[in-house]
């Protein structure tokens, strides 16, 4: 189990500080905070003599609240890429010549063993610049870190993950925010209600208690505990008692909510809260001779928020004689720039913005605000997630989706997005009649619970898929084109990113390959090349192949008559189309089987999502579930949900799915695996 470490003690683990120096807008010491609440830190790695540190969290946890704390203790500057357009090869050592005013700032930082910088918003930093333009910074950022521990690095998990599996030696420290226990979520909730209460009141205590206990629901555990501790539902509470009736709160959310009913009531704190806002409109009903129960109603305060913040359309407002349309627009606007979902022109929590998204998800027009939302938060997978478990959606609600499962990851869970649109078959079969495909998003923690969605996606152009998301935790299968065009400029792929199609098409100036090593974080074993395209047709891409990825982790299948020119050729192997013997497609299984257990995301025995497996191999449906048959029947693989798990007394014949020097392969464990292939075999003759 990862050791927790409490703010202090993450504290006394970095260098003394106390960097001192001339501050810019994007580069400065933070100003001491009024509201934070100390999180504490889970060890996914450590050494004894760092030479830098990194801190990961899910979406909207803090990171950036966590920096700008540590800046204002430790007197150090804090570097808010998110605010600083120039991110290159240089942006570090100009930072720093215009910081301490010496011309070689980054010798002044490295030389000083107290000194150190923060980093913030690497996620926003990478989505923004070249592929070749971010290799040259990270390896400015390991420069400054060779001697000294010199840099403390913020971001999502994936792109520290990159980080971490290029740094040089086994000298990094990685931290990840924890979700805020039981003594936190209190102190966090009071801080944020402030004077508007009594804190210490028996009303107060017992209001605020039972909301958090039908949050928590019946059942105990990390994920009621990393749901109810996530900094953004624990503001929508503050809001709900901040003004509300105390008795009719407590009264509202007495009664146990099971566990699986945690995102239902959320969504009642939030709809109690529209209709707080709708008891504001009371006079200006009486002024306009309209009725109370009619105007601002919660669902066109949803209306409204959307138009503003998602670019929605404006609401219809049937229930309003025309005569009175202006006015009340025209005098309705001060409660909407007032409403507390709001900061100005952006949402005040990530809780909001996921609530309202998800109520107005099928609407054309908010198409392009989804992903932002989903980025900053896995709330609105989870909301839509509890309204349905089938979905027929597009394209850009498919990368929204994608996106917000992304933000939800985090060191123990899981994430897969898995979509097919049929097989492939050869090079000459066509693809223009497919309009749609079929796949399944899925959330796995290690408490054991799945929260997942099937998806219908339809397609824009047929026999065309548009990636519009994540390029991660991605597993496609496509008879057609595939394309890829980056908003960026930079197509940014993987960790865990399979592509099998005919022609994949790639536009922007460069693509990056997110790498991690052999053995992941908390899973040494992991044998699955970090990026792989299987393509019976070929790869269009005049893009520059950043950092020149390990040809481990990149891998590249085509035909054998193909031929790939520079950068492409050192990561082409020989495509295998379906279509062999039984036996072959049997090894070929077991083999794929071997290269996708993992231990991270879940506790226990190494495993496998059951979607992931069936759509990276060519063995599919009827025929998947009989082998996963044979494979239980003989005690080599248990399910739980959609995990498949390698039983205990099958570990020691784990070998690795690749030709690897130094490590056991099937031709190793071919005594032991041989008759398992033949039964595998057998089954799919049925």
């Amino acid at each position: 189990m990862n050791s927790v470490f409490s703010f202090t003690d993450f504290l006394d683990r970095l260098p003394e500080g106390n960097f001192l120096g001339q501050g810019s807008g994007a580069f400065h010491i933070s100003n001491p905070q009024a509201t934070f609440v100390p999180p504490n830190l889970e060890v996914l790695d450590s050494c004894e003599t760092p030479l830098i540190t990194l801190i990961s969290a899910r979406g909207a946890t803090g990171k950036s609240r966590l920096a700008e704390q540590v800046s204002t203790l430790k007197q150090v500057p804090l570097w808010l890429l998110n605010e600083d357009m120039a991110v290159s090869g240089d942006a570090l050592r100009a930072r720093l010549r215009d910081y301490t005013g010496n011309s070689d700032g980054l010798t002044s930082l490295a030389q000083n063993p107290n000194a150190f910088i923060l980093v913030d918003a690497l996620d926003e930093a990478r989505m923004r610049v070249s592929g070749a333009s971010w290799y040259e910074y990270v390896q400015t950022l390991f420069e400054a870190s060779r001697e000294s521990h010199s840099l403390v690095l913020f971001g999502r998990e994936r792109v520290l993950e990159d980080i971490w599996a290029n740094f040089p030696g086994n000298s990094a420290n990685w931290f990840e925010i924890s979700h805020f226990d039981s003594k936190q979520r209190t102190n966090y909730i009071d801080l944020y209600v402030g004077e508007a209460r009594s804190r210490e009141g028996t009303a107060y205590i017992d209001a605020r208690d039972t909301v958090i206990k039908a949050l928590s629901g019946a059942v105990e555990g990390s994920q009621a505990d990393s749901f109810i501790g996530y900094a953004p539902v624990l503001y929508a509470v503050s809001l709900l008692l901040e003004k509300g009736n105390l008795l009719n709160i407590r009264n509202s959310f007495l009664p146990e909510v099971g566990n699986e009913q945690r995102t239902r009531v959320l969504g009642e704190i939030i709809e109690q809260l529209l209709k707080r806002e709708q008891e504001k409109t009371k006079k200006l009903a009486e002024q306009l001779g309209l009725a109370p129960g009619a105007v601002y109603t919660p669902d066109e305060q949803i209306d409204w928020l959307a138009h503003y913040l998602l670019d929605a359309s404006a609401p219809d407002l049937p229930w309003c004689p025309d005569p009175l349309k202006g006015d009340y627009t025209s005098k309705i606007r001060e409660f909407i720039d007032d409403h507390p979902f709001r900061s100005e022109n952006r949402w005040a929590s990530p809780v909001f913005s996921a609530y309202i998204a998800a109520e107005r998800f099928d609407r054309i027009e908010v198409r392009g605000k989804l992903q932002p939302v989903g980025l900053s938060t896995g709330l609105l997978f989870e909301f839509i997630s509890a309204k349905q478990d089938e979905l027929v959606i597009d394209e850009w609600q498919f990368a929204a989706l994608h996106a917000s499962l992304m933000a939800s990851e985090r060191h123990d869970v899981e994430v897969s997005a898995s979509v097919s649109g049929g097989e492939l078959r050869a090079e000459s079969s066509t693809a223009r009649e497919v309009l749609q495909m079929h796949g399944e998003l899925t959330l796995w923690e290690n408490s054991g619970s799945r929260n997942s969605v099937s998806v219908d996606v339809l397609l824009d152009k047929e026999g065309v898929v548009d990636l519009k998301g994540p390029l991660a935790a991605l597993s496609l299968t496509f008879p057609g084109t595939v394309t890829v065009i980056p908003s960026s400029g930079s197509a940014n792929f993987g960790p865990d990113c399979f592509i099998r199609c005919r022609d994949l098409q790639v536009s922007g100036d460069s693509v990056q390959i997110s790498l991690r090593q052999n053995g992941s974080v908390g899973d040494p074993q992991d044998d699955s090349a970090s990026v792989t395209f299987e393509l019976t047709g070929n790869l269009v891409c005049d893009a520059q192949l950043a950092g020149n990825p390990p040809t481990d982790s990149f891998e590249l299948f085509l035909p054998k008559e193909r031929r790939m020119g520079y950068p492409w050729y050192p990561y082409q192997k020989t495509m295998e189309l379906p279509g062999a013997e039984p036996n072959e497609r049997a090894i070929r299984f077991i083999k794929m089987m071997m290269n996708l257990l993992r231990n991270h995301g879940h506790q226990g025995t190494p495993a496998v999502f059951d979607k992931k497996l069936e759509g990276r191999q060519s063995i599919k449906g009827d025929e998947f579930r009989r082998v996963i048959s044979v494979l239980q029947k003989r005690g080599i693989v248990s399910l739980e949900g959609p995990m498949i798990h390698l039983t205990q007394e099958w570990i020691p014949h784990r070998f690795s799915g690749k030709e690897r020097e130094g490590v056991q392969t099937f031709d190793d464990k071919r005594d032991v695996w041989l008759p398992i292939a033949e039964a595998i075999a057998e089954s799919m003759a049925q």
